[in-house]
Protein backbone atom coordinates (compact mmCIF):
# COMPACT_ATOMS: atom_id res chain seq x y z
CA UNK A 1 0.00 0.00 0.00
CA UNK A 2 1.31 3.48 -0.91
CA UNK A 3 0.80 5.23 2.42
CA UNK A 4 1.48 8.72 1.03
CA UNK A 5 -1.47 8.47 -1.39
CA UNK A 6 -3.85 6.44 0.71
CA UNK A 7 -6.89 7.98 2.42
CA UNK A 8 -7.54 4.96 4.60
CA UNK A 9 -5.32 3.38 7.25
CA UNK A 10 -6.40 0.11 8.85
CA UNK A 11 -5.09 -0.98 12.22
CA UNK A 12 -5.96 -4.54 13.21
CA UNK A 13 -5.43 -6.40 16.49
CA UNK A 14 -6.20 -10.05 17.26
CA UNK A 15 -8.60 -10.30 20.19
CA UNK A 16 -9.21 -13.84 21.47
CA UNK A 17 -11.40 -15.46 18.76
CA UNK A 18 -12.29 -12.14 17.14
CA UNK A 19 -10.58 -9.27 15.37
CA UNK A 20 -11.17 -5.61 16.10
CA UNK A 21 -10.71 -3.30 13.12
CA UNK A 22 -10.33 0.43 13.61
CA UNK A 23 -10.66 2.46 10.40
CA UNK A 24 -9.39 6.03 10.37
CA UNK A 25 -10.17 8.26 7.43
CA UNK A 26 -8.55 11.60 6.75
CA UNK A 27 -8.04 14.06 3.95
CA UNK A 28 -4.57 15.24 4.79
CA UNK A 29 -2.25 12.34 5.50
CA UNK A 30 0.64 14.42 6.78
CA UNK A 31 -1.61 16.45 9.09
CA UNK A 32 -3.01 13.18 10.43
CA UNK A 33 0.46 11.78 11.05
CA UNK A 34 1.52 14.89 12.97
CA UNK A 35 -1.69 15.69 14.86
CA UNK A 36 -3.75 12.56 15.01
CA UNK A 37 -1.40 9.75 16.07
CA UNK A 38 -1.73 10.46 19.78
CA UNK A 39 -5.53 10.14 19.48
CA UNK A 40 -5.20 6.86 17.59
CA UNK A 41 -2.84 5.40 20.16
CA UNK A 42 -5.15 6.44 22.97
CA UNK A 43 -8.13 4.76 21.28
CA UNK A 44 -6.11 1.59 20.77
CA UNK A 45 -4.97 1.49 24.39
CA UNK A 46 -8.50 2.00 25.72
CA UNK A 47 -9.89 -0.63 23.33
CA UNK A 48 -7.29 -3.23 24.24
CA UNK A 49 -7.67 -2.61 27.95
CA UNK A 50 -11.44 -2.95 27.64
CA UNK A 51 -11.12 -6.26 25.83
CA UNK A 52 -8.43 -7.53 28.23
CA UNK A 53 -5.94 -8.32 25.50
CA UNK A 54 -2.36 -9.18 26.38
CA UNK A 55 0.31 -9.66 23.76
CA UNK A 56 3.10 -11.15 25.80
CA UNK A 57 6.03 -10.94 23.41
CA UNK A 58 6.76 -8.73 20.41
CA UNK A 59 6.58 -10.74 17.17
CA UNK A 60 9.87 -11.71 15.57
CA UNK A 61 11.07 -9.38 12.86
CA UNK A 62 11.57 -11.23 9.60
CA UNK A 63 10.07 -12.12 6.26
CA UNK A 64 6.61 -13.54 5.63
CA UNK A 65 5.30 -16.01 8.17
CA UNK A 66 4.33 -19.55 7.17
CA UNK A 67 1.68 -21.45 9.12
CA UNK A 68 3.02 -24.80 10.40
CA UNK A 69 0.07 -26.50 12.06
CA UNK A 70 -3.44 -27.74 11.26
CA UNK A 71 -6.73 -27.15 13.11
CA UNK A 72 -5.43 -24.58 15.59
CA UNK A 73 -8.94 -23.10 15.77
CA UNK A 74 -10.56 -26.47 16.63
CA UNK A 75 -12.74 -26.23 13.51
CA UNK A 76 -12.76 -29.89 12.44
CA UNK A 77 -14.99 -32.68 13.70
CA UNK A 78 -14.36 -33.86 17.26
CA UNK A 79 -12.72 -36.98 15.82
CA UNK A 80 -10.36 -34.98 13.61
CA UNK A 81 -9.66 -32.45 16.39
CA UNK A 82 -8.57 -35.27 18.68
CA UNK A 83 -6.26 -36.63 15.99
CA UNK A 84 -4.60 -33.27 15.34
CA UNK A 85 -4.40 -32.17 19.02
CA UNK A 86 -3.09 -35.53 20.36
CA UNK A 87 -4.40 -35.42 23.99
CA UNK A 88 -2.55 -37.63 26.46
CA UNK A 89 -1.71 -38.19 30.12
CA UNK A 90 1.55 -39.21 31.75
CA UNK A 91 2.55 -40.42 35.20
CA UNK A 92 -0.66 -40.11 37.21
CA UNK A 93 -2.13 -42.96 39.27
CA UNK A 94 -5.34 -44.60 37.97
CA UNK A 95 -7.44 -42.86 40.65
CA UNK A 96 -7.02 -39.43 39.12
CA UNK A 97 -9.63 -37.99 36.75
CA UNK A 98 -8.79 -36.15 33.55
CA UNK A 99 -10.51 -35.24 30.33
CA UNK A 100 -9.66 -33.35 27.14
CA UNK A 101 -12.64 -32.65 24.86
CA UNK A 102 -13.18 -30.73 21.62
CA UNK A 103 -16.19 -28.53 20.84
CA UNK A 104 -15.16 -25.20 19.22
CA UNK A 105 -12.51 -24.91 21.94
CA UNK A 106 -10.27 -27.44 23.68
CA UNK A 107 -11.46 -28.12 27.24
CA UNK A 108 -8.97 -29.61 29.71
CA UNK A 109 -9.90 -30.87 33.19
CA UNK A 110 -7.76 -32.52 35.86
CA UNK A 111 -8.71 -33.69 39.35
CA UNK A 112 -6.37 -35.63 41.62
CA UNK A 113 -6.53 -36.80 45.21
CA UNK A 114 -2.82 -37.41 45.73
CA UNK A 115 -0.66 -40.32 44.66
CA UNK A 116 1.91 -40.00 41.91
CA UNK A 117 2.58 -36.78 40.05
CA UNK A 118 2.25 -36.35 36.32
CA UNK A 119 0.77 -34.20 33.58
CA UNK A 120 -1.99 -33.94 31.01
CA UNK A 121 -1.19 -32.31 27.69
CA UNK A 122 -2.62 -31.52 24.28
CA UNK A 123 -1.28 -29.66 21.27
CA UNK A 124 0.59 -30.10 18.02
CA UNK A 125 3.09 -32.90 17.33
CA UNK A 126 5.00 -33.29 14.08
CA UNK A 127 3.35 -36.68 13.51
CA UNK A 128 -0.19 -35.28 13.29
CA UNK A 129 -0.59 -31.56 13.99
CA UNK A 130 2.24 -30.26 11.76
CA UNK A 131 0.97 -29.73 8.23
CA UNK A 132 4.07 -31.14 6.50
CA UNK A 133 4.38 -34.11 8.87
CA UNK A 134 8.06 -33.42 9.57
CA UNK A 135 10.14 -32.01 12.43
CA UNK A 136 10.98 -28.35 11.80
CA UNK A 137 14.70 -27.38 11.57
CA UNK A 138 15.37 -24.43 13.90
CA UNK A 139 18.67 -23.16 12.53
CA UNK A 140 18.12 -19.65 11.10
CA UNK A 141 14.36 -20.02 11.60
CA UNK A 142 12.04 -17.98 13.80
CA UNK A 143 9.11 -19.70 15.50
CA UNK A 144 6.15 -17.67 16.73
CA UNK A 145 3.19 -19.11 18.67
CA UNK A 146 -0.23 -17.57 19.28
CA UNK A 147 -3.02 -18.98 21.42
CA UNK A 148 -6.01 -18.00 23.55
CA UNK A 149 -6.60 -19.47 26.99
CA UNK A 150 -9.11 -19.16 29.83
CA UNK A 151 -8.58 -20.89 33.19
CA UNK A 152 -11.80 -21.30 35.19
CA UNK A 153 -10.48 -23.41 38.10
CA UNK A 154 -7.02 -23.71 39.63
CA UNK A 155 -7.15 -25.13 43.15
CA UNK A 156 -4.61 -26.79 45.45
CA UNK A 157 -4.51 -27.50 49.20
CA UNK A 158 -1.40 -25.70 50.46
CA UNK A 159 0.83 -22.90 49.21
CA UNK A 160 3.71 -25.36 48.97
CA UNK A 161 1.95 -27.62 46.45
CA UNK A 162 3.35 -27.94 42.93
CA UNK A 163 0.79 -27.03 40.24
CA UNK A 164 1.44 -25.28 36.96
CA UNK A 165 0.01 -24.61 33.48
CA UNK A 166 2.33 -23.87 30.59
CA UNK A 167 2.94 -23.71 26.87
CA UNK A 168 5.70 -26.26 26.23
CA UNK A 169 7.77 -27.42 23.29
CA UNK A 170 10.06 -30.36 22.59
CA UNK A 171 13.22 -30.00 20.50
CA UNK A 172 15.28 -32.93 19.25
CA UNK A 173 18.98 -32.12 19.14
CA UNK A 174 21.44 -33.34 16.55
CA UNK A 175 22.66 -36.08 18.91
CA UNK A 176 19.10 -37.44 19.32
CA UNK A 177 18.53 -35.96 22.80
CA UNK A 178 15.12 -34.32 23.35
CA UNK A 179 14.95 -31.17 25.48
CA UNK A 180 11.93 -29.21 26.73
CA UNK A 181 11.31 -25.46 26.97
CA UNK A 182 8.21 -24.53 28.96
CA UNK A 183 6.55 -21.13 29.45
CA UNK A 184 4.32 -20.98 32.54
CA UNK A 185 1.34 -18.64 32.61
CA UNK A 186 -0.20 -19.84 35.92
CA UNK A 187 1.61 -21.36 38.92
CA UNK A 188 0.97 -22.20 42.56
CA UNK A 189 3.17 -20.27 45.03
CA UNK A 190 5.18 -23.40 45.80
CA UNK A 191 6.08 -23.82 42.14
CA UNK A 192 7.75 -20.41 42.11
CA UNK A 193 9.98 -21.25 45.08
CA UNK A 194 11.92 -24.18 43.63
CA UNK A 195 15.61 -24.20 44.47
CA UNK A 196 16.51 -24.94 40.85
CA UNK A 197 14.94 -21.67 39.69
CA UNK A 198 15.71 -18.00 40.24
CA UNK A 199 12.23 -16.50 40.77
CA UNK A 200 13.03 -15.60 44.40
CA UNK A 201 16.08 -13.68 43.13
CA UNK A 202 14.00 -11.65 40.71
CA UNK A 203 14.55 -13.84 37.64
CA UNK A 204 12.08 -15.60 35.35
CA UNK A 205 13.33 -19.21 35.53
CA UNK A 206 11.07 -21.51 37.57
CA UNK A 207 13.10 -24.67 37.08
CA UNK A 208 16.28 -25.54 35.19
CA UNK A 209 17.73 -29.02 35.40
CA UNK A 210 18.50 -31.93 33.09
CA UNK A 211 16.43 -31.75 29.92
CA UNK A 212 13.92 -29.11 31.11
CA UNK A 213 13.94 -25.32 31.44
CA UNK A 214 10.76 -23.64 32.69
CA UNK A 215 10.23 -19.88 32.36
CA UNK A 216 7.54 -17.75 33.97
CA UNK A 217 5.83 -15.46 31.44
CA UNK A 218 2.62 -14.46 33.24
CA UNK A 219 0.19 -15.09 36.09
CA UNK A 220 -3.17 -14.87 34.38
CA UNK A 221 -6.45 -14.23 36.25
CA UNK A 222 -9.23 -16.81 36.38
CA UNK A 223 -12.40 -16.64 34.27
CA UNK A 224 -10.91 -14.34 31.61
CA UNK A 225 -9.74 -15.09 28.08
CA UNK A 226 -6.11 -14.13 27.56
CA UNK A 227 -4.33 -13.87 24.19
CA UNK A 228 -0.63 -14.72 23.92
CA UNK A 229 1.77 -14.03 21.07
CA UNK A 230 5.18 -15.47 21.81
CA UNK A 231 8.59 -15.42 20.18
CA UNK A 232 9.36 -19.04 21.01
CA UNK A 233 12.75 -18.97 19.30
CA UNK A 234 14.14 -16.55 21.88
CA UNK A 235 13.20 -18.84 24.78
CA UNK A 236 14.64 -21.94 23.11
CA UNK A 237 17.83 -20.01 22.42
CA UNK A 238 18.08 -18.87 26.05
CA UNK A 239 17.49 -22.37 27.35
CA UNK A 240 19.63 -24.44 24.98
CA UNK A 241 21.55 -22.29 22.45
CA UNK A 242 20.15 -23.41 19.11
CA UNK A 243 22.63 -25.44 17.05
CA UNK A 244 22.69 -26.98 13.58
CA UNK A 245 20.53 -30.08 13.55
CA UNK A 246 18.05 -28.94 16.24
CA UNK A 247 14.48 -29.68 15.17
CA UNK A 248 11.11 -28.73 16.65
CA UNK A 249 9.02 -31.82 17.50
CA UNK A 250 5.95 -30.44 19.26
CA UNK A 251 4.22 -27.48 20.89
CA UNK A 252 1.47 -28.12 23.43
CA UNK A 253 -0.41 -26.95 26.53
CA UNK A 254 0.45 -28.89 29.69
CA UNK A 255 -1.01 -29.08 33.22
CA UNK A 256 1.37 -30.60 35.77
CA UNK A 257 1.11 -31.47 39.46
CA UNK A 258 3.20 -33.52 41.88
CA UNK A 259 1.26 -35.99 44.00
CA UNK A 260 -1.09 -33.52 45.70
CA UNK A 261 -4.88 -33.00 45.48
CA UNK A 262 -5.60 -30.44 42.77
CA UNK A 263 -8.45 -29.43 40.48
CA UNK A 264 -7.93 -27.58 37.19
CA UNK A 265 -10.26 -26.54 34.37
CA UNK A 266 -9.25 -24.51 31.32
CA UNK A 267 -10.08 -23.86 27.67
CA UNK A 268 -7.66 -23.29 24.78
CA UNK A 269 -8.30 -21.98 21.27
CA UNK A 270 -6.50 -20.50 18.24
CA UNK A 271 -3.20 -22.33 18.76
CA UNK A 272 -1.21 -21.28 15.71
CA UNK A 273 2.46 -21.96 15.06
CA UNK A 274 4.29 -19.89 12.45
CA UNK A 275 7.81 -19.95 11.04
CA UNK A 276 9.88 -17.37 9.22
CA UNK A 277 13.45 -17.28 7.96
CA UNK A 278 15.37 -14.79 10.08
CA UNK A 279 16.34 -11.60 8.28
Amino acid sequence: MNRANSSEIRIRKKVSKYRVAIVIREENYFWFMQKGMQIVLSVLCVTLLFLNVVSQVTPIEGSDWILINIDGDVSSSAFEDRKFWNPHVYGFSPEMEWNISFDETVSITLQTSGGEGGHVATGMWWTSGFEEGIKIPLNNLGIQVEFDVKVSKFTYETSGDWLRIALACAVQRANGEVVYTELDFLDSPGTLQHEKGNILLGGDIIYQFGDVVEFRIDEIPLQEWRHFQIDLTSYIERAWKIRDGDRLESIYIVVESEGVPVEVMLEVDNLWIMSSVKS
